[in-house]
């Protein structure tokens, strides 16, 4: 693994341009020994979410990294590695993705003073096939379909769901259609479970049901999945309407959510309430998310809401403030990087280096 780092923090250092400085580089060897060192986490979470990264940075040395990441004790950290592979241009990880894929659980008599544990076993052996089913998809695309509706007649239910989530969100309509169906059900949890899988889906075609749940939906866990659902949809903009009523919603979750899902829809009223919100709010958590929703539009991002979201006690806002921080010019973004390097909350510290890295290392 050293020899590795050596040559990524080589690569990162040959930065084109005559702008380098002592700073980019010592803020770029930063962010690397930073993802490493949680290469090494005693939490999976924290070494998958460290694999992720070195694929996103998109630097080709580190692949023997990533290679070795596909033997580690936890499936997850295994999926995340073939997943950054792939996006590395390797498919090393394809066979890793395929055997967690298809160990399917045994079926068969089980002695009933096992059956809890037994069934347990089950469940979580069927969560990380899932975790491998949307993982292929992502890695093949359309490619994966046929798999998929092989999938869908899987021996257990959780699978050929997620199978036919999966070819939802490749946009196939007749599994979509499942989803968008039930979220007029009577039934809330129902409900509940559809605008859920929705915000995993994220298909145009969704927006304008969302938004009819939206203005009739009484439940307020079926609002907030709503809206985590329209935050991700790129057709978004036809629910702007019911987005912006709940924007002034007298719940503060809601509002926060429902601004958050305003952020990149080009409408003159949209940035009128963002403007609003960012001069007279004194919620840090609206103020950045109003700041990046205007950000998306075009507008100068404003280093002061920025710094102020940075030095929040709260991870959610500070990574907000990270998406804003990645709009600005380079001199701006250093300082304010250095010190998401240095925060205590480690999904803050990895999405800086993530940010740096992309920033400042050479592909």
């Amino acid at each position: 693994m050293a020899a590795t780092l050596l040559a990524l923090a080589l690569a990162l250092s040959a930065i084109p341009g005559q702008a380098q400085t002592i700073s980019k580089k010592d803020l770029g060897r930063k962010a690397l020994e930073t993802v490493v060192t949680h290469l090494r986490s005693e939490d999976s979470d924290v070494r998958a979410k460290a694999s992720e990264i070195l694929g996103e940075a998109g630097n080709k040395a580190a692949l023997g990294m990533l290679k070795a990441m596909l033997g580690d004790k936890d499936k997850y950290v295994r999926i995340a590695a073939a997943r950054a592979l792939w996006e590395l241009g390797s498919p090393a990880g394809m066979k890793t993705v395929y055997a967690i894929l298809n160990d399917i659980p045994a079926q068969g008599t089980i002695p009933v003073t096992n059956l809890p544990l037994v069934e347990l076993k089950i469940i979580s052996q069927n969560k990380i096939r899932e975790h491998a089913m949307a993982a292929l998809a992502w890695m093949k695309g359309e490619k994966a379909a046929p798999e998929l509706y092989k999938l869908k007649n899987d021996n257990y239910g959780t699978i050929r769901d997620a199978a036919a989530r999966e070819l939802a969100r490749l946009g196939h309509e007749e599994e979509l259609a499942q989803f968008t169906e039930a979220l007029v059900s009577e039934d809330e949890a129902i409900r509940y479970e559809s605008a859920g899988l929705m915000a995993k889906i994220c298909a145009p075609a969704a927006a304008v049901p969302l938004k009819t749940l939206l203005a009739a939906e009484k439940s307020l866990r079926v609002r907030m999945a709503a809206l985590d659902a329209l935050k991700c949809n790129p057709s978004r903009r036809e629910a702007a309407a019911e987005l912006l009523k709940l924007a002034d919603d007298q719940n503060a979750t809601i509002k926060y959510k429902a601004v958050a899902a305003l952020a990149g829809i080009k409408d003159a009223k949209v940035q009128a309430k963002q403007t609003e919100l960012v001069s007279s709010t004194n919620d840090i958590r609206l103020k950045i998310s109003a700041q990046k929703g205007l950000m998306l539009a075009g507008a100068e991002p404003d280093k002061a809401t920025a710094q102020s979201a940075l030095d929040s006690v709260t991870p959610e806002v500070k990574l907000e403030a990270l998406d804003v921080i990645s709009a600005f010019p380079e001199d701006d973004a250093i300082p304010l990087l250095a010190q998401a390097l240095e925060d205590v909350s480690v999904p803050v510290k990895l999405e800086a280096a993530l940010q740096v890295l992309k920033r400042f290392s050479r592909k």
